[in-house]
């Protein structure tokens, strides 16, 4: 063996044991934001693969550390249905790479220039998605993506088999976290219209309470959630079924 490979095993046998190790989804994202650091990647997210009826990105990401406005930005596009991470990892087991700026983008023309502009914008360039699943079979995905080259084989390597074992840890973490979870009424009022759009301020004047009312159920949500803000916040709720399209109002 060479010591790269010595090296590279190492590093993948502690990354297995401290995602062993975590005890709740919060440390499971710190876990994975420190890996996309290790690597040198900017962005990560954690996401099921979404239905070819479903519209929206958003519902379908479990975490990310994707910014708010590229989330929003990406949905008012409508660049889901013909997105071609999404079909690949539908596809394929195999990891699903793109590169913006040397291979270009594999869209309709009208949409070429919104989609890579927009991944343009948030330093977001190169990436590559690891197809997984949980105990159900249901299938997802964990993607890296950044400035960096892509990766090497060996790192390609170590990031296919620790993106499913991440992604299988955070199903078991997940359902401990659904059994236990106990929301309020306006809890879920909040949640429900934060899905939606809706600032804290429009989330006071339409439940009639003070705005400060409203900052401390979405600290109580962030709380309960193990979510780190309210995209995370939205996201974790959105794959524990407290709100759905239906109730938020998305098709």
């Amino acid at each position: 063996m060479t010591d790269a490979t010595v090296e590279n095993a190492g590093y993948l046998s502690g990354l297995y044991s401290s995602v062993n190790g975590v005890q709740n989804p919060s440390e499971l994202y710190a876990k994975l934001r420190r890996i996309t650091e290790d690597l040198q990647f900017g962005h990560y997210v954690v996401l099921f693969l979404p239905q070819v009826t479903d519209e929206n990105i958003r519902p379908s990401i479990v975490a990310s550390n994707w910014s708010g406005a590229l989330l929003a930005a990406y949905d008012r596009l409508k660049l889901l249905e013909n997105s071609p991470i999404i079909a690949g990892l539908r596809q394929t087991d195999e990891p699903v790479e793109y590169d913006l700026e040397t291979k270009g983008i594999d869209r309709p023309e009208e949409e070429q220039s919104a989609a890579i502009n927009l991944f343009l914008e948030h330093e977001m360039p190169r990436g590559v998605y690891f197809g997984c699943h949980d105990k159900t079979g249901r299938r997802g995905a964990i993607g890296f993506a950044g400035e960096r080259p892509l990766p090497s084989p060996a790192e390609t390597a170590i990031l296919h088999l620790i993106s499913q074992h991440i992604f299988s840890r955070l199903y078991a973490l997940m359902g401990d976290l659904g059994e236990k979870l106990v929301l309020s009424s306006r809890e879920i009022e909040c949640l429900v219209w934060s899905a939606r759009g809706k600032t804290s301020s429009e989330c006071a004047t339409i439940l009639g309470v003070a705005e400060s009312t409203v900052a401390g159920y979405i600290a109580s949500l962030n709380r309960k959630l193990h979510a780190q803000n309210k995209t995370q916040m939205i996201a974790i709720a959105y794959e524990l079924g407290l709100i759905s399209n239906a109730n938020v109002g998305l098709r």
